[in-house]
């Protein structure tokens, strides 16, 4: 498994870093950043990410030194000089040189790469989760900066019904067919439709400086979002489907790789309990008697008070817990699946709904309450009420799409599938 758990991911990032940067004119001469560039802006731009791979580095290096043996020692000795008698200066004296190496026993080597290669593991599925919560907050912020410029567009054209009507009150009004009040409540829906366009252009200014933070610390940096919301009935796989792959998920995959690193750890600590050999040969040289001679020896300790029992235990307990803890792991990542599925479906079959059904009612009716109103049968409030109920059934229906679209951005960070966004059409298409 050792860095296979963030390849997918790592090739994304590739993929996303070597396309060329795709910004968009819009009409009004600003340009418009698209989905992708904003991913791959938001990746490298995000510190988790270098630091993450800054980590594997580091664990690399681990993995480097666990493979060392031991290094061999030299050492000198000299003795019987410099005493009383026969034993001053150095007639007596007896100079020996030796190589002196630790031979280690019980696989110590084998352990200790181990727990090196389960930390790189775990750095790796650290690096994937990672990328999934950046790609999965730059769609939702993405999608929030195109439903705010579908907001500001569909307040326009409902603001536009308004001041195409305004002629004709003050026409009835100078002509007596109609009330000043009339004109009146004309004037005010026009100006509380202005009210609503000003709100929903600071909101939708926020929404593009939240967009842009992901990956500049300017908020004069803020673009608009390239495309539409494509709404195309959100047809929803079925909650087993998503609940199925959770196994494969990174955050569930790292335990593998903890549990990897912790089975090293005790056999690191077993390994520990078993005594080293330190061998040593070299070579003896006799001034009193002018004479040289080899000389071997080894030491190994005895185990009599410390058998690293309590270390042992440790690390037996701690693998003992991966299981539970991936576990909890497992269920809480299952948790979170089950509430976002639930959020999406619930917004989805609410934007299907109203798109099939409110709006074209709404629609009709606006209509039928202009031909009555131009037929003399239907009065002033008739009409602008019928028109305001359209534009609340049209904006209703707007932020449920938002709502399903975000959903489905979020829980594509909780499932392995790789055709979500296909599926839902979550994201956006270019105009």
């Amino acid at each position: 498994m050792h860095s296979t758990i963030s390849g997918r991911f790592t090739r994304i990032l590739a993929l996303l870093v070597l396309a060329a940067p795709l910004w968009l004119a819009e009409p009004g001469g600003a340009l418009a950043v698209d989905l992708a560039t904003s991913i791959r802006k938001a990746l490298g731009a995000d510190p988790r990410i270098p630091a993450g791979q800054l980590e594997v580095e580091a664990v690399e290096g681990a993995l480097i030194q666990a493979g060392k043996r031991p290094n061999p020692e030299l050492a000198v000795e000299i003795e019987d000089f410099g005493g009383t008698g026969d034993y001053a200066g150095f007639n007596k004296a007896v100079l020996t040189i030796s190589i002196q190496k630790k031979i280690e026993f019980g696989d110590k080597r084998d352990a200790r790469i181990a727990v090196a290669i389960g930390k790189q593991d775990v750095a790796n599925a650290e690096i994937a989760v990672a990328m999934r919560e950046i790609i999965s907050q730059t769609k939702v912020d993405y999608i929030q900066v195109l439903g705010a410029q579908q907001r500001v567009e569909l307040l326009a054209v409902t603001a536009k019904r308004f001041e195409d009507l305004l002629p004709l009150l003050r026409r009835r009004s100078e002509a007596g067919a109609s009330l000043p009040a009339d004109l009146s409540r004309g004037e005010l829906a026009l100006g509380k439709a202005r009210v609503a366009i000003d709100k929903a252009k600071a909101e939708l200014v926020g929404a593009r400086r939240q967009l842009v933070s992901n990956w500049s610390g300017s908020l004069g940096d803020a673009v608009s979002a390239a495309g539409r919301l494509r709404h195309n009935g959100h047809p929803l796989p079925a909650a087993q489907s998503l609940l199925s792959g959770l196994d494969e998920h990174p955050v569930i995959r790292a335990w593998a790789a903890v549990y990897a690193q912790r089975d090293g750890e005790l056999r690191l600590q077993r390994a520990t309990a078993v005594p080293d050999l330190t061998a040593s040969a070299g070579v003896k040289r006799i001034y009193e008697t002018d004479d040289t001679a080899f000389r071997v020896g080894g030491s190994i300790p005895l185990p009599f008070y410390d058998r690293n029992e309590g270390a042992i235990q440790e690390a037996e307990r701690r693998l003992a817990k991966v299981e539970f803890e991936r576990e909890a792991a497992r269920r809480m990542l299952k948790r979170r699946v089950i509430d976002a599925f639930g959020d999406l479906e619930a917004s989805c079959i609410e934007a299907r709904r109203l798109l099939a059904v409110v709006v074209p009612i709404a629609r009709r009716a606006a209509e039928n309450v202009r031909s009555g109103f131009d037929q003399g049968r239907l009065s002033v409030k008739e009409l602008l009420d019928a028109n305001q109920d359209y534009y609340e059934a049209d904006i209703q229906q707007l932020d449920a799409d938002i709502r399903c679209h975000a959903a489905a951005a979020k829980i594509e960070t909780l499932v392995t599938r790789t055709s979500l966004q296909s599926s839902w059409q979550a994201v956006v298409r270019r105009q």
